[in-house]
This record gives structure tokens, sequence and C-alpha cells, in this order.
């Protein structure tokens, strides 16, 4: 909706076209041109010498003025349109008989009369108004055939009767012609919002079955990750409780020990990798995640940060290194950057193998810092690198058979860009993959 203010004068005076009906419109139209109209035709008929008319006149142009206020203003339309319409009846049987009769031009009055009632009226008066016309047009031809005199000749010459002729066809065409031109004005408009509209209910269209099919997508693979899930939470469990079982009814010499509890402790620590993540990921699905911006020093956090992550891999037989750039600070959330950190080392240890090795590094690029982190593992195969980001249920082995379910690395994506950084990776099969992660510097 238009304010006031943007609004023309023409609009101010008739409506908006949110606020007002296409009838009120034309309504409020014609009050305005027929009050100019009497404006004219008062003085006209005073010159004439139809004093009785111009008075006659003049009393109109104040009724007009009270319908326009009653309609505009008060938005009481219904009883404005109904009090016009009584009123144009009247008034033009009264200037039949007082203005020469069918010797003047009140006939084409009568006519305007018609056109302006069927305009501004509901569709549903038709049946009333339409009648009401009809029978008082023939009913004052009627009387003034069986009684002339009740409509006498009052033209002075053929001169003053031109002129009324011509005055009255000029206001009729007027008012006609502005009716109309709005009319067809508001066709267009109408036609073409309602043409916008339904560009708009395609493009929804469009955009509703594309969210659909996201939609559905992201159910099957959460049904998937909610299935492996459930799978991968009984298995350490029922090793647990087998290994407690081993232990409580047979004896084990100590090499022995060290085999189950080292295979214990990889999957209770892949399964803890798991759930940790999907609990994340969880917590964003549902509840959106709260990211608070801070200046953070990223070399010192990443000394803390790494130290488990440092005993994984040294129990593996890889090695850890961190290479800094001096002091590096970012504007980033604590505990979501330590989330993407840990999954892309854990990743990067995981799927190096024994006798390898995993750089962490850090370097400043333009207004940004980056964080690297190399490994000279397997590497990523083409197929895979496409979908490396997207949630991809299905699970999938380190070189220690070290499991994980895909969901690591899209939290990753999605925590370092609502940290408003950036994330990629350049990998290479058998040779090994690069992740850089960028955030902003921190302003001072």
């Amino acid at each position: 909706m238009q304010s006031n203010h943007n609004k023309s004068f023409w609009q101010n005076a008739i409506g908006g076209i949110g606020e007002f009906s296409l009838e009120e419109r034309i309504f409020n139209t014609t009050c305005i041109f027929a009050f100019f109209a009497m404006l004219v035709e008062a003085p006209y008929n005073y010159i004439m010498d139809l004093k009785a008319l111009a008075g006659l006149c003049c009393v109109c142009m104040v009724f007009i003025a009270g319908l326009y206020y009653l309609s505009k203003v008060r938005r009481k339309s219904s009883i404005a349109i109904t009090l016009f319409c009584m009123a144009s009846n009247v008034t033009f049987i009264y200037c039949y008989f007082y203005n020469s009769g069918i010797l003047g031009p009140n006939v084409l009055l009568f006519a305007l009369s018609f056109f302006i009632t069927i305009t501004i009226i509901p569709k549903t008066q038709y049946k009333f108004w339409v009648p009401v016309n009809i029978i008082v047009v023939l009913s004052v031809l009627t009387i003034e055939f069986f009684w002339p005199n009740l409509a006498p000749d009052l033209y002075l010459n053929s001169l003053a009767k031109t002129i009324d002729f011509a005055v009255t066809y000029l206001v009729s065409t007027v008012l006609i012609f502005m009716s109309i031109r709005y009319m067809r004005r508001n066709y267009e408009y109408e036609r073409s919002s309602v043409e916008q509209r339904n560009r708009e209910i395609e493009a929804q269209k469009d955009e509703i079955l594309l969210q659909k099919g996201s939609l559905e997508y992201l159910n099957r693979e959460k049904d998937r990750l909610l299935s492996i899930v459930a799978h991968d939470i009984r298995m350490p469990l029922s090793s647990i409780q087998g290994y407690l079982e081993i232990l409580n009814s047979i004896g084990l010499d100590e090499e022995e020990k060290q085999l189950i509890e080292g295979q214990l402790l990889q999957i209770t620590r892949d399964t803890s990798e798991m759930l940790m993540n999907l609990l994340s990921w969880s917590k964003t699905q549902l509840k959106g995640s709260n990211v608070q911006l801070k200046a953070l020093d990223v070399n010192e956090a990443l000394q803390g940060w790494l130290k488990i992550e440092h005993a994984i891999a040294v129990k593996k037989g890889i090695r850890l290194r961190m290479l800094t750039a001096g002091q590096l600070h970012v504007m980033a959330d604590h505990d979501m950057l330590h989330l993407v950190i840990r999954n892309l080392v854990s990743n990067a240890i995981k799927f190096t193998p024994e006798g390898g090795e995993v750089i962490v590094s850090t370097r400043y690029r333009g207004t940004e810092g980056l964080i690297i982190i190399s490994d000279n593992g397997i590497g990523i195969t083409t197929e895979k690198q496409e979908s490396l980001f997207l949630l991809n249920a299905s699970a999938t082995y380190g070189t220690n058979n070290e499991k994980g379910i895909g969901l690591g690395l899209l939290l990753c994506k999605e925590f370092t860009e609502k940290q408003q950084g950036n994330i990629w990776f350049e990998s290479e099969f058998d040779k090994g993959s690069v992740f850089y992660v960028s955030l902003q510097l921190e302003s001072f």
C-alpha cells in the first residue's frame, strides 16, 4: 500500500487502489466531475435566464460535496451511492419538466444518469436501479405526450437551444470519457497485477518444488544417518560387554589384554567422535547456532586443541607437526573453530598410514588468516570430491579401519561459514590432501 506522501494528488482525491474498491473510486471521480459540471452549469443557466435551474445547480453542488465527504472521508460509500441514485432521478425529472421537456437535452441527461448508475452500483443492485431508470424515462415521456403544457419550451431562440445542447453534450461526454478511461486503466492495472501475481506464484512453486526435493533428500540421508548411528552405538557397547564377560569368566595374558583394550579404545574413540558430531549437527538443525565471534589467538588455541590428536597420531605411528607464522589473531567462535580443527586433523590422521605426516600450519592472506591441515595420506578420489561437504550418510574407514559416517566435513563447512569464513581443499589420490580454513583477521 502506498503512503499518502508517495501518492499523486489525483490518487489522494479519489482514494488509493489498495484502500477503495473500483466502484468507490469511480463514484468519487463522478462526484468531483459532477461538482465542477454544476459549477459551470450554474452561471450558464443564470445567464440564460433559467434562474431556477441555476439555483438547483448550486444546491446540487452542496449535495454532491456532501456525498463525496460521506464516501471518501466517512467511508460510507453504499449510503452515498444510494442517495446519489435517488437524487439524480428526482433532479432529472424536475429538469425535464422545467427545461422544455423532450425539446431540451434531458433525455441525454437521463442516459448519462443511467451510465453513471450502472458504473457505480454493485451488480446485485442492477435489478432495482436499471428498471427504475427505464420506468422514469418512459413515464416522463408519456406524461409529456398527454399533458404537453407541463413541459413548456423555455428557449428564447435557436442559439440558446444549440448552446444548451452543446454544453450538456460536453458535460456528458467528459463524464463518460473519464469514467471509461479510469475503468480501462484499472482493468489494465488489475490484469498486470494478476499476471505479476501468477509469475510470483510460479516462481514460488518452483522454489517449493526445489525445497521439497532438498527436504526429501535430507530426510533420506537423516534416516540413513540414524540407522548407522543406531548400529554403531550398539557395536562398542556389545564389545565392552563382551570384554567384561571375558574378564569375568576367564583369565587373559597381558598381550591379549592389550590387544582387546586397544581395539575397544579405538571403537570408543570413533563412537565418541561420531556422537559429538551428531549432537553438534542436531543442535544446529533444531535450534540453529548462536555464533559469538571474538578475537582468538589461533596459535595458542591450537596448542591446546591438538594435545589429544597428537597422542592419537603418536600411537598410530604418524608425525603431527604445527608450523606457525608468528602470532595470528582471527575473529572466530572458540567452540565452533575447535570442532572444525578437531574434525579436520582427526580425518587427516585417520586417512594417513603409519609413518605418514600431518602438518597444521597458519599464515596470513590479505585481510584473512589461514589454518592449513595437510597430510600425505591416501587422498580423496575424484568421485568423492564432488560431494565431500554434503550430507553423505555412509560409513567410511581409515587406514586402520577407523570408522566415520561422513558428518564431520559437513559440520566443518557449516560452522566455518557461520563464522564468516571459507573452507576448501586440494587432494590427489594416493598422495594426500590439504584443507584450508580462512577467517577474518581481528580488526584493531
